[in-house]
């Protein structure tokens, strides 16, 4: 392939981006609060700009770019710097793009103006295309401005790279608003900061490859306005938020899986929301406040989400999943798992006005945690009225309270309280040594059907099963 640009020495300029109305984001982000405002966003100019493997070179501004290679479908070697507000690096659109950029350094600084439509993202591909980074290293400053973003069909992947989003200061004339246009995290979400390092959104894919993603705060992996569809893929990653921020996001209709993963969050690893499902496989986290927080805003009562862990080492200072008035299904297996507060589950009703309520007489799925092949040390508190939790030990020996939970223990598990405990139903076929509570404690329970215990029992280590 021909050239178009090579840019030799080093260069600084302002980058202009001009807005135009041709694109709507009716999707809530990270739905808390009332629904926003359409933000309608074209991006006509970029320090690179790319259309269906064309390099356009009108609506690129070449002086933010030195050194190295620029052409139709690859650019190697370049270094793009900017401090123009809501400017962009790298920007791929167009069907017919599959576009690689490799060895290469983008440094972007101002504010963002709308990280919906990826205003001011570092590199961001957009229309149904493909980007691909290798070797790349990605830092923005300003709020609001994502190191990468993936909307509108299109796939990213990312290998081998540094991606850093560290925030800014917001203008004296922000004001707080939910969706387009937003500038910081929604009160509910229980996070602070002003820049989510990396965004996938309507119906795109993105995966990352022995990347390490950083930020400031808010995320460093965020999904959006799924538009029904968005997918989440990180191997071999480490994945960190410095002053607060969630490590991953599941929004409504999206799919995040992460394998053989390190994540250091100020707050929590990952914020499920809705219909979603996140997978870990082999992750090490350690959280400041949750490893997963699941919730339901201005959904559907039928909406669930579904959290599964397979090995690892998980470390918290608060309960290690917190389910806010959300239908669950949590499946643990071979986990390694400390709580600081000595929390493993929590249910609450959801703070937000904007929760999902379910209303009077209406069954939901509720909430479903299957323990499997381990031994845990920590409390299973439910405490939202508005649903169920029910609890299936398998293989395991758990060591703490439980609180209005129904229980079913497998022939190989074991439970022993350690503080007085409710449980609602008692199922399984087992004899009551599977059961014990430490001297003083009592457990009171109502069998279910298949649960031959009734009445009251001494248990081995001195406490006491009360069985209606």
């Amino acid at each position: 392939m021909k050239n178009k640009n090579i840019f030799k020495g080093f260069t600084t300029c302002v980058v202009i981006a001009s807005l135009m109305t041709t694109m709507s984001f009716p999707v809530l982000a990270e739905p808390i609060g009332p629904p926003p405002d359409s933000g309608n966003t074209e991006i006509t100019s970029a320090a690179v700009y790319v259309k269906d493997n064309k390099y356009i070179s009108e609506q690129s501004t070449q002086a933010a770019v030195s050194y190295g290679t620029v052409a139709d479908t690859f650019a190697k070697n370049i270094k793009i710097i900017s401090d123009t507000e809501s400017s962009n690096g790298l920007y791929v659109t167009g069907s017919k793009s599959n576009y690689i950029l490799q060895n290469s350094k983008i440094m972007l600084s101002g504010n963002g103006s709308n990280d919906f439509a990826g205003v001011g993202a570092g590199a961001m591909v957009n229309g149904g295309g493909t980007l691909i980074l290798k070797n790349a290293n990605i830092t923005t400053n300003g709020c609001i401005r994502s190191a990468v973003a993936a909307t509108d069909h299109s796939i990213l992947k990312v290998y081998d790279s540094t991606l850093i989003s560290n925030g800014g200061t917001l203008p004296s004339d922000y004001q707080s608003k939910i969706g387009p246009g937003m500038m910081e995290p929604p009160e509910g979400l229980e996070v602070t900061g002003t820049a989510r390092t990396c965004l996938t959104m309507n119906n795109s894919k993105s995966y990352y490859y022995n990347s390490t993603i950083i930020a400031d705060g808010w995320g460093a992996l965020s999904t959006d306005s799924a538009g029904g569809y968005v997918y989440l893929e990180a191997n071999k990653c480490n994945i960190k938020t410095i002053k607060d921020g969630y490590g991953a996001y599941a929004d409504n209709g999206c799919h995040d899986v992460f394998n053989d993963c390190k994540f250091n969050s100020a707050a929590m690893a990952v914020i499920m929301a809705g219909e979603n499902d996140v997978t870990f496989k082999n992750t090490d986290a350690t959280c400041g406040t949750y490893f997963a927080m699941m919730h339901c805003v201005m959904g559907s009562t039928s909406d669930k989400g579904t959290l599964n862990v397979t090995g690892g080492n998980i470390k918290t200072s608060d309960a290690a999943v917190l389910v806010k008035s959300d239908n669950a299904d949590i499946i643990i297996d071979g986990a390694r798992i400390v709580s600081k507060n000595g929390t493993l589950i929590k249910s609450i009703i959801n703070s937000d006005p904007n929760r999902t309520k379910v209303p009077t007489g209406e069954t939901v799925y509720g909430i479903k945690a299957t323990l499997k092949n381990m031994v845990l040390q920590g409390n299973i508190l439910h405490e939202d009225t508005e649903r169920s939790m029910s609890i299936t030990l398998m293989g395991t020996t758990l060591k703490g309270k439980i609180k209005d939970a129904s229980i079913y223990i497998d022939a190989d598990s074991k439970w022993i309280a350690t503080e007085d405990s409710n449980v609602v139903t008692l199922a399984g076929s087992f004899d009551v040594s599977k059961i014990d509570a430490v001297n003083g404690v009592t457990i009171t329970a109502t069998a279910s059907s298949g649960c031959t215990l009734k009445g009251s029992y001494k248990l081995a280590s001195g406490g006491t099963l009360n069985v209606n």
